[in-house]
């Protein structure tokens, strides 16, 4: 019994048919239908779904035939994909030269009779074919043929649509820039990990000086510095170990199947000694470092993403205190990683498939005009007013800013931002009604918020659906927001919102690395002096120089000045001594509720002029 041919193209054929991932796997419903379908409306006793591989034929689907494969020899499929367009019609089988001696016919098997369409792919190579066979000699009529045509062309359908829904799985866990996986790939490397039982060292990568060269050579060099990256970690590592990149300049490696720590941080020694070597680039050598944190699975944490979240604190903390070291979780960092975890989780629930967050809430606090040298400070009333946002929620209660802002990050804050916002229009517009002010609400917004091309257009629908102008709005930016993330197109934005009224407020100013150049880079009408300074008032004659400066430097562009988070009546004097226009802190009010800032208002038109802001309002929040 000679074997058949080989196609012309096989190698080709072959790196085809192993693409579509689907020899040795599981039944599939869908195929079985197909076969069930294929042998009863065509009379057949069996159904195939038949891929032709390099030595054997496998079925992914059968009725009526119970193996799941057979040596490619005694295929008669091997000979029907010669031929991709054709069926291929064999009466009796043991009248055909190809296959009267095959031991399928002269065996027990006892085949005559054989219909094959040949399962032809996109890109024109036969895989296998969809067959319906016999232990009778017969002849097929045109209708069965056709229907087996049919069906043939619905097999194929069915595995292009796995491949594709496979690849386009692959690309979502697949960085595109090294060809690793993602920090998704790696999650999911992890969970696998876990389902198997398999301990692993959880490694995260952060490269040193990456910035450095993406700068001096460009981003075509940053790239290659990064590839490099990952083509020397995956050469420094064993074949079951994972290589990822997860962000930026990071990396993430999983030691699968390690669970000594000895043993790993001699791996990990390695790791870091191949990242301080130069990359050469275009003639050019660049510096290249790595700081790298790690953490045991499951010794130090059993989900996957809290695992990688420990790997990344190690690597913080390794950065602090020894940058081109090496840190190793502590339990210290498992405490917040799980406390940052049931954040987020907490905070995802909360907000779940609508825009409704029912944990956020407004907090306000007024800020007063100070009344200088004579008077001393004080106020009559508010003439801004700050929306400060808040979250709770009822297993985790009142969760504090600094812990919540880092640990839901910038999409989510946004979230909260936009929905506290709405609070405070909607409170200022009632505060208005009332008589109780003609203050503006100042409203704070996040680097990703300014970030958005839509930003001016979005705050000006939110005030207009309050029944406000813009006129009733300051808008506060962070200078770190201004180094970092806004283009200038959004500061023309920005610009134009002011023009329409709008106030602009340069926050927390100097904390940035660039300070005083920024007050240049938007028509802003105030700077709010970080409270790190107004605070050592009294304790540090650097701080009072500092801000003198400031105070001199913005009225001369004709700004006024908000001294932030005074507390004593000391800072107060000496923040109104030193020319600042206006103040805000615990000392005149702390950030509270409507119904208190209310009460506050209207104690405060009930004293008498000159008086000082009441220290105490009712009903304050903290």
């Amino acid at each position: 019994m000679p074997p058949a041919p080989l196609p012309a193209d096989e190698a080709g054929r072959l790196t085809a048919l192993r693409s579509y991932d689907v020899l040795d796997t599981e039944a599939e419903q869908a195929f079985d239908r197909i076969v069930t379908l294929a042998a009863d409306m065509t009379g057949n006793s069996i159904a195939l779904v038949s891929l032709v591989d390099e030595a054997r034929q496998w079925f992914k689907a059968g009725i009526g035939l119970p193996v799941r494969e057979t040596h490619r020899d005694q295929a008669f499929c091997a000979h029907a994909i010669l031929s991709p367009q054709d069926a291929m019609v064999v009466a009796d089988a043991t009248c055909d030269p190809r296959f009267r001696d095959n031991p399928l016919v002269t065996g027990d098997t006892g085949l005559r009779s054989y219909l094959g369409v040949p399962l032809v792919d996109s890109d024109g190579f036969a895989l296998g074919t969809l067959c319906v066979l016999d232990r009778v000699p017969k002849m097929p009529d045109d209708r069965s043929v056709l229907l087996v045509r049919t069906l043939a062309q619905a097999v194929v359908t069915n595995l292009e649509l796995q491949r594709s829904l496979r690849r386009s799985e692959a690309m979502v866990l697949t960085d595109e820039l090294t060809g690793l996986p993602n920090r998704r790939g790696i999650a999911a490397a992890l969970e696998r990990a876990m389902g198997d039982r398999q301990p692993a060292a959880v490694v995260t990568i952060d490269l040193d000086h990456f910035k450095e060269a993406n700068d001096s050579a460009g981003h075509a060099a940053g790239d290659a510095v990064l590839r490099e990256v990952g083509q020397r970690l995956r050469q420094c590592v064993r074949g079951s170990d994972i290589v990822g990149r997860i962000g930026g300049d990071e990396f993430a490696v999983l030691l699968v199947g390690l669970a000594d720590r000895a043993a790993a941080t001699e791996a990990l020694r390695r790791i870091s000694a191949i990242l301080h070597k130069p990359v050469s680039y275009a003639g050019a050598s660049l510096r290249l470092g790595a700081t790298i944190g790690a953490a045991m699975m499951p010794a130090d944490a059993d989900v996957a993403e809290t695992a990688l979240r420990m790997a990344d604190e190690a690597m913080v903390q390794a950065k602090r205190e020894n940058r081109g070291g090496i840190g190793w979780a502590s339990r210290a960092d498992a405490e917040r990683v799980q406390r940052v975890a049931a954040i987020i989780r907490a905070f995802d629930s909360d907000l779940g498939d609508t825009t409704v967050l029912p944990g956020a809430t407004v907090h306000l606090q007024p800020i007063i005009a100070l009344q200088g040298a004579r008077g001393g400070p004080g106020a009559r009333g508010a003439v801004a007013i700050e929306a400060l946002a808040r979250w709770s929620h009822p297993q985790l209660g009142g969760v504090p800013p600094a812990e919540l802002f880092p640990a839901i990050g910038p999409l989510r804050a946004s979230r909260l931002g936009e929905a506290v916002r709405d609070q405070a229009l909607a409170a200022l517009a009632v505060l208005r009604a009332s008589g109780l002010t003609t203050a503006r609400i100042a409203l704070n917004l996040s680097a990703a918020e300014v970030a958005r091309a839509d930003i001016v257009e979005h705050i000006a629908d939110q005030v207009e659906r309050a029944g406000l102008g813009l006129d009733a709005i300051e808008v506060e930016i962070t200078e770190e927001v201004l180094l970092d993330r806004v283009s200038n197109r959004t500061l023309d934005q920005l610009a134009a919102l002011r023009g329409r009224g709008a106030k602009l407020a340069l926050d927390d100013f100097g904390t940035g690395h660039s300070g005083l150049a920024q007050l240049l880079r938007l028509p802003l009408d105030s700077v709010k002096l970080d409270k790190r300074f107004v605070q050592r008032l009294g304790i540090d004659n650097r701080a009072e120089e500092i801000i003198r400066a400031t105070v001199s430097l913005a009225h001369g562009l004709g700004m006024t000045v908000v001294a932030e988070g005074i507390e004593t009546p000391q800072q107060a004097a000496m923040a109104a001594a030193l020319g600042c226009d206006r103040a805000q802190g615990y000392l005149f009010a702390r950030p509270m509720d409507r119904q208190a800032l209310s009460d506050w208002l209207a104690e405060c038109q009930t004293n008498v002029a000159g008086a000082t802001v009441p220290l105490r309002p009712r009903r304050m929040a903290g």
